[in-house]
């Protein structure tokens, strides 16, 4: 379990990126492979930037772009192809499994994708809304996307949030946080309840920062969240 009461590393209070390179945080997309990967299996077109270009710096900017738009299923998809794409980067690993797997669970993947967006977008706990994507066990609802991926999505969804409240969580950022609050931390599998300890963690720790003489500005949470990411 996460210790919430740690306190922010010093290394991270130093390191803190400011929220203008959080939203040019990029990663590069075969946004060209993605659009024949949506092809061959019937799913909906790709819009936006990943539709007229080939190869894309996709940035969180871009992303929270979709996350602002009219929460509909059509969006929904486009929100999950654009966090998706941005979760993998270049080398999109396992994407035709995928996108197998979620064109064969497509109604069912529409509805919890719309209802987990309309969570993150609501004051629900955060331990509610990964639940929607996530079980109990860990395990994503929709196949082959994971609790890792979820988060992401659930982070996009809240659109370009002042304070985002759900941070993304993957094996990078949960092996980094090991030495200062997490342990006994997994890095592939994480039940609600340690979700919702994680954002509350980075989340009190973007208020430490705020309050440091040495900062004098309000910190985002995900400001705290790409600098354990960048944590050698």
């Amino acid at each position: 379990m996460i210790n919430e009461d740690a306190r922010l590393p010093q290394d991270i209070l130093h390191e803190l990126p400011g929220s203008n390179a959080v939203m040019k945080h990029g990663v590069a997309v075969d946004a060209a492979r993605w659009r024949a990967e949506l092809s061959k299996r019937g799913l909906p077109e790709l819009t936006g930037m990943l539709r007229s270009l080939d190869k894309v710096s996709l940035t969180r900017r871009d992303v929270f772009e979709i996350g602002d738009r009219e929460r509909t299923a059509e969006n929904a998809f486009q929100l999950f192809y654009y966090s998706l794409s941005w979760g993998l980067g270049p080398k999109v690993p396992r994407l035709h499994h995928r996108l197998d797997n979620f064109a064969s669970h497509r109604e069912e993947a529409s509805e919890l994708l719309v209802s987990a967006w309309n969570a993150a977008r609501s004051e629900e706990f955060a331990k509610d809304a990964f639940s929607i994507l996530t079980t109990e066990d860990g395990a994503g609802r929709i196949p082959w996307f994971g609790p890792a991926f979820s988060t992401k999505f659930l982070y996009f969804a809240q659109g370009a949030a002042a304070q985002p409240k759900l941070l993304s969580l993957d094996r990078d950022i949960a092996a980094n946080l090991a030495r200062d609050a997490w342990p006994d931390a997994t890095t592939d599998v994480w039940v609600p309840e340690v979700y919702e300890q994680y954002c509350t963690l980075l989340t009190e720790w973007a208020d430490e920062a705020s309050q440091d003489s040495s900062v004098d500005r309000t910190v985002r949470a995900d400001e705290i969240e790409l600098a354990i990411t960048r944590r050698a």
